[in-house]
């Protein structure tokens, strides 16, 4: 398979769709080219087409502050958290979960997809770079997470699409935003206050709190569709 050499020359979205199209196992590799971080990498691991982990320097909130944030998890269990991280740090975070029954295994699999799906998007923000594709993949753990072809380029800029032209950081802020009100349910440019309403009035409804008797699934549902008004209100409150 023969990928463009620099990402000038095409887009994150059009590399990751052609080894989606080619079901390839492998890393993409990202090098960065110029500026202060030149030489930095950022790397795409694929498995039959599919993302199952990122590798990029830049911060990313770890899984108990997520689920904090996100409130599915509790002042008490995130200390409680931290104190078994230390006391095991050859342990992950979801595995001390799901043992000290904090959370479970739906919860720590949906936000883990977050903070993939979270690491990729820094990706996506890559203006240029060397491109490069290793079929052969280092020894590593197994990802417990996998991004469906629709996480990862359902909605990407598209160099066929567009000509090859890159659209402006704010652009692609406004588009952002757009999808933050619409995820909310009220239109562009309504007023902080309603919004803020609006989000209480949803995370009210989806939190997986509120649906003690859900199955697995129902609430691998809830909890994805509660990260994702989760988002929208950090858009649009600019946090």
């Amino acid at each position: 398979m023969n990928l463009p050499g620099r990402l000038t020359r095409t887009t994150l979205g059009d590399l990751l769709g052609m080894l989606h199209r080619a079901g390839a196992s492998g890393v993409l590799e990202l090098v960065e080219a110029s500026g202060s971080r030149a030489g930095k990498s950022h790397r795409v691991f694929l498995s039959g087409g599919l993302v199952d982990d990122v590798e990029t320097d830049h911060e990313h909130p770890p899984l108990g502050e997520l689920l904090a944030r996100e409130g599915a998890l509790s002042r008490e269990a995130l200390a409680t958290l931290l104190r078994r991280m230390v006391e095991t740090p050859e342990r992950r975070a979801g595995e001390i979960l799901i043992a000290e029954r904090l959370a479970n295994e739906a919860l720590i699999g949906a936000a883990l997809r977050w903070q993939l799906r979270s690491r990729l998007e820094t990706v996506f923000r890559l203006a240029d770079g060397q491109v490069r594709f290793h079929v052969r993949r280092p020894p590593r753990r197994q990802s417990s997470a996998v991004l469906t072809p629709r996480e990862f380029l359902h909605g990407r800029r598209r160099a066929r699409a567009d000509g090859g032209s890159r659209a402006t950081g704010h652009a692609r802020e406004q588009a952002q935003r757009e999808a933050a009100f619409r995820v909310l349910g009220v239109d562009a440019g309504t007023d902080p206050t309603l919004v803020r309403q609006a989000y209480r009035r949803l995370a009210a409804v989806h939190h997986p709190d509120r649906h003690p008797q859900a199955t697995a699934e129902e609430l691998r549902d809830l909890v994805q569709r509660f990260t994702r008004i989760s988002a929208a209100y950090r858009t649009l409150a600019g946090t």
